[in-house]
């Protein structure tokens, strides 16, 4: 190697980094934050957590139906996220990903519901159980949402994913566990019982 070549090297060696140098953080997509995270860039876990966690906890208001819930299931997914991210696929869309941890995060609480004795009143008996009163809708926004309420479960979540978090139908058959064409069909059922339910709403105005 000649004496030129070796002096132009370290030359071409920082042109070669400087035109592979990775996008600030706040430039980075989500999964590449989660690599960055992953190799250990703490500060990416930061952006990352401020990047998703308004569809997360929109995800989780309409799975709840309660703020305080929805906030406590928000910290319990990213506590898992940092204990699973050793299992993140790189290049995989996070999205997803995260919400299928929250979901998972919310079924786990609600089965862990489901199995606690219930309190007795003072007299020994069982508690009356809580008629919920639903509003009249006054706006159809207002109307839109309480018929989204009503839908079965399957049938909102894949509404919700689809269509309100901005998921493909794929993503959301990740999330759910199911097939596409289940989605698919989730969705086509979910949004007839809406146009029922606003129909009537329409002919009460």
């Amino acid at each position: 190697m000649t004496s030129y070549s070796v002096s132009i090297w370290p030359a071409l060696e920082a042109g070669r980094l400087m035109s592979e140098r990775r996008p600030s953080l706040a430039e980075s997509p989500s999964e590449l934050l989660m690599e960055r995270y992953v190799d250990g860039e703490a500060e990416a876990f930061e952006h990352l957590y401020r990047r998703v966690s308004p569809n997360l906890m929109g995800y989780l208001l309409r799975l709840t139906r309660n703020r305080e819930r929805a906030e406590d299931l928000l910290q319990i997914t990213f506590s898992k996220i940092h204990r699973a991210r050793g299992s993140y696929l790189r290049g995989a869309p996070v999205l997803p990903w995260i919400l299928a941890i929250a979901r998972r995060s919310f079924l786990d609480e609600r089965r862990s519901a489901h199995v606690r004795t219930e309190d007795l009143s003072a007299d020994g008996a069982l508690p009356e159980p809580q008629i919920e009163e639903r509003p009249l809708p006054t706006e159809v926004s207002d109307a839109l949402e309480i018929a989204l309420d009503r839908l079965p479960e399957t049938y909102r979540e894949a509404i919700v994913l689809t269509k309100i978090t901005g998921l493909t139908v794929a993503e959301a058959a990740s999330v759910l566990g199911a097939t596409e064409t289940a989605v698919k069909l989730r969705v086509h059922r979910g949004y007839n019982q809406l146009r029922k339910e606003l129909e009537q709403y329409s002919r009460a105005q």
